[in-house]
């Protein structure tokens, strides 16, 4: 059975079992999609990807500028303070719901699964609803006893267009009496090592950035075979890294910029990488490979244990399926991870697509011609 099975109604108060399959929580945000957010995101990760920076070629592949794909979750999350409200509400208030309901002191997300439809473009304004998939029944981890519950949230652009959805697992639970791990273990992690201490603070000297890649090619489907390799990408990971990403994904949680925190209430050695953050390391990873014309479609991301700032991460990816679709849409699907000396802390599966022939262009399919 897995942990986020849907448990037997019967072992769940009425109220929860109403709320199943419910959109709520419906948000219209306060602020346009801007191009800064996007390149934000890019710079916390060093993603050269010419598609964000280079209006050329943003206009010749997406018909003018996008945002990247990994930064949908953005949108969900208001600011941390406007005028009218003062601080503002916590983003995904479903998650925080079930917390309180069933009286579990604390939560985490362990997994996240971003489907990506019609890209995001500076100027639009979302409108975010949540949607309770699943409860599980009582369940006992590394962590401690409690519920594993699976959320959606969809994402609609100001033209009414879905632009993508996320499917977010979290993990709901009384501590077991030992420190608190970054992030629950999933299905493949729970009884492993809750983490792994960081050999320094992470905060001097600072390490030399990332080598950039050569300037981007376009791989074509034709190209990529099963069992291919992407070169390993390789960053001693600074303080300065998990802030930038946290900062720029607008994800104020403390255990992602204060180290006290981290070492009081998530039980590692210092502060960590928030999930649209590996979400971005992810999407720079792929798209280093496959230049500008390679777009995401899927990404599966499960989180087993913290990437902390002060080591040194290695996100490595292989090709496990190519195929075309009965649209004529060319797919490559990879598996990946990263890893801390040799430990997985992180593992995704995601799905992109390439151009199959010379004028191909995956940025051009819509509705029922990308399914991905």
């Amino acid at each position: 059975m897995s942990l986020t099975d849907l448990a037997d109604p019967a072992d769940l108060p009425d109220d929860v079992v109403s709320l199943i399959g419910r959109r709520r929580h419906v948000w219209d945000t306060t602020f346009a999609a801007e191009r800064g957010h996007g390149f934000a995101s890019c710079a916390s990760v060093q993603n050269g990807n010419p598609l964000f920076w280079d209006d050329t070629v943003a206009e010749e592949l997406t018909g003018g500028p996008i945002l990247p794909p990994s930064t949908l979750s953005l949108w969900s999350r208001p600011h941390a303070w406007d005028p009218q409200v003062g601080s503002g509400p916590a983003p995904l208030p479903s998650h925080f719901d079930l917390k309180e309901r069933f009286g579990l002191p604390d939560a985490v997300i362990s997994a996240a699964a971003l489907t990506l439809l019609d890209p995001v473009r500076p100027g639009d304004r979302m409108v975010t609803g949540e949607t309770l998939r699943s409860v599980s029944e009582e369940k006992v981890t590394a962590l401690g006893s409690g519920r594993f519950w699976v959320i959606d949230v969809d994402y609609r652009n100001d033209r009414d267009d879905l632009v993508g959805v996320e499917t977010l697992t979290g993990f709901g639970y009384h501590g077991a009496g030992r420190p608190v791990p970054a992030s629950a273990p999933g299905p493949a992690a729970v009884g492993g090592p809750a983490s792994e201490a960081s050999p320094g603070d992470g905060l001097s000297p600072s390490p030399p950035r990332s080598p950039r890649p050569s300037p981007p090619r376009r791989l074509a489907l034709g190209e990529v075979s099963v069992g291919d390799r992407l070169p390993d990408l390789v960053h001693e990971l600074t303080v300065t890294d998990v802030v930038l990403g946290a900062t720029a994904a607008r994800d104020w949680r403390p255990m992602h910029h204060d180290p006290a925190f981290a070492r009081a209430r998530s039980g590692v050695a210092n502060i960590f990488l928030d999930t649209p953050t590996q979400q971005a390391w992810f999407e720079r990873h792929l798209t280093d490979w496959t230049g500008p014309t390679g777009r995401l479609g899927r990404l599966d991301l499960r989180m087993g244990r913290p990437v902390l700032a002060g080591t040194t991460m290695t996100l490595s990816a292989e090709v496990e399926a190519v195929a075309v679709d009965a649209d004529g849409c060319g797919w490559v699907t990879l598996v990946g991870s990263i890893a801390v000396d040799g430990t997985v802390h992180s593992d995704a599966r995601s799905r992109l697509a390439l151009p199959t022939r010379p004028g191909d262009n995956p940025w051009t399919r819509r509705g029922a011609d990308w399914l991905p």
